[in-house]
């Protein structure tokens, strides 16, 4: 299993359910980490290569497009199942959630609850579980009637000092503050809420906020943090599945698609709440 940091909870959790299902068919469970160095990456599956895994599952690193080692891997019959980030391989299986999905319905109920100037605190360019959540928050608010704008969307990768001071400035504007923040993820939102905070607003009153993740610290945050669940262990358990039934050689019996989608689920709580 091939995973960018093992302390990061998407990762941990899935890879638990993963471990669960490789164990219970046969299998033992080496865990690398490619520090979300597309470089590292490579030696990691050059390695596994050599050792002969029996089959690899992967979420590939923020700085991966294409990712022509797997394609080697394919080539040398070595099944292969991306989860949590996807790549265009037609011929890997994957498993994700409907990230467009999960921030449209965090975006749509932001706007429900009253919040007419939305922020979206975006993950990095180019990485495909960001662009599709930076996607479903211009689609809601194109949906509610909203226009989109550049300063909508404020660059936020892991929180960055940029774009701390970007969104620390508005929310101190007196002509165009946001009253609702959609964050890329759950880390992103801990800083925006700090930030708010500081500037002695109060949540939800004056700044509703929604993360993506639904980290087990979400609720015991105060106040709580509302979050959209990427039902983390649903997907390491059906990503292992997947690959146990290509080992097993029941691919052709319980055909899939080429990509699994699950629905996330928008958790509500305090920050967002009216």
């Amino acid at each position: 299993i091939v995973i960018p940091f093992i302390d990061r909870e998407v990762f941990s959790s899935a890879v638990r359910s993963m471990e669960e299902v490789l164990s219970e068919a046969g299998y033992n469970v080496i865990i690398c980490q490619s520090q979300e160095s597309v470089d590292k990456e490579r030696k990691i599956i050059e390695n596994l290569r050599h050792l002969k895994v029996d089959g690899i599952i992967i979420s590939i690193s923020k700085e991966s497009r294409r990712v022509h080692d797997l394609e080697a891997l394919r080539s040398q019959k070595t099944p292969v199942v991306l989860f949590d980030r996807s790549t265009q391989l037609e011929t890997v299986n994957s498993v994700v959630i409907n990230n467009f999905n999960g921030a449209y319905q965090a975006t749509s109920h932001l706007i429900e609850q009253g919040c007419k100037n939305l922020v979206h605190l975006a993950g990095r360019e180019g990485v495909s579980i960001f662009s599709e959540r930076q996607r479903g928050f211009t689609a809601a608010l194109a949906d509610h009637g909203k226009s989109v704008t550049p300063e909508n969307i404020i660059p936020f990768d892991d929180g960055q000092q940029e774009g701390q001071d970007q969104l620390r400035n508005m929310l101190q504007s007196s002509s165009n503050r946001p009253d609702g923040i959609l964050a890329h993820g759950d880390i992103a939102a801990l800083v925006a809420l700090r930030i708010i905070k500081e500037l002695g607003l109060r949540i939800p009153e004056d700044v509703a906020i929604v993360g993506f993740g639904d980290s087990n610290f979400c609720t015991y945050l105060d106040p709580s943090l509302s979050s959209v669940n990427q039902r983390n262990e649903d997907v390491g358990h059906l990503a292992a599945t997947l690959l146990v039934n290509e080992l097993k050689g029941n691919a052709d019996a319980n055909p899939v698609a080429a990509q699994q989608m699950l629905a996330p689920i928008l958790q509500i709580r305090e920050s967002s709440g009216r």
